[in-house]
């Protein structure tokens, strides 16, 4: 009789476990998508192969590969709060940096905008104004709740890594005065993985909770 699927689960998890990968990173693939692509329900699921995946991505690109997506001062409070549930069964598929109005928004990665959401737009109920960005190796990476977009960016704007895209507002569903940055990582354009898993070592000055 061949292994079941639970018995697979497990040496999965214990073969990731070895690559230091943190947990958060294992376990959830999303049927649709975070804030502003979309804000019909979404229903998690576990699948090993998406889910390891996801992992090996995280592995590749490894901590600190990617610029910190926020300027630290003057406030930088991290929510640790990816996977967590949401309205309407949605999984949360980023993490929260808490800020001030109008600090300075951060490219990741050398790359381009390929989509952009306004807010009071069709699909943008959730997100507000937000950038997806497409580095040049397929990595997404997605800001939600600006206040406004950098002069002079377009869809299509080919932008440097740690250039400015945007500033911290709280466009979409935050609630006035939130201000807060959500920040996504989608590894080759797929599943969400915990941006905090590619972040360290986090910028002194900000505090994770």
């Amino acid at each position: 009789m061949g292994p079941t699927l639970a018995g697979m689960d497990r040496v999965l998890r214990s073969a990731i476990s070895g690559l230091g990968v943190t947990a958060a990173v294992l376990a959830l693939v999303v049927n649709a998508g975070g804030p502003g692509r979309g804000a019909s329900a979404t229903t998690p699921q576990l699948e090993i192969g998406t889910a390891a995946a996801a992992s090996a991505a995280a592995v590749r690109m490894g901590p600190g590969a990617i610029t910190f997506p926020m300027a630290v001062t003057p406030r930088c409070d991290i929510l640790s709060n990816f996977a967590e549930p949401r309205s309407s069964g949605r999984l949360h598929e980023g993490i929260d940096l808490l800020a001030t109005l109008g600090q300075e928004v951060y490219a990741a990665e050398p790359g381009t905008l390929v989509q952009r959401y306004v807010a009071s737009g069709p699909s943008s109920s959730l997100s507000g104004n937000a950038w997806m960005l497409r580095a040049r190796d397929g990595d997404e990476y997605f800001y939600a709740h600006l206040s406004a977009f950098a002069d002079d960016l377009q869809v299509g704007s080919s932008v440097a890594g740690g250039q400015v895209i945007g500033y911290v507002g709280d466009t979409g569903n935050p609630g006035p005065g939130n201000y807060h940055l959500h920040f996504e990582v989608h590894p080759g354009g797929g599943a969400p993985i915990d941006p905090l898993s590619v972040l360290a070592p986090i910028p002194t000055g900000c505090r994770v909770y």
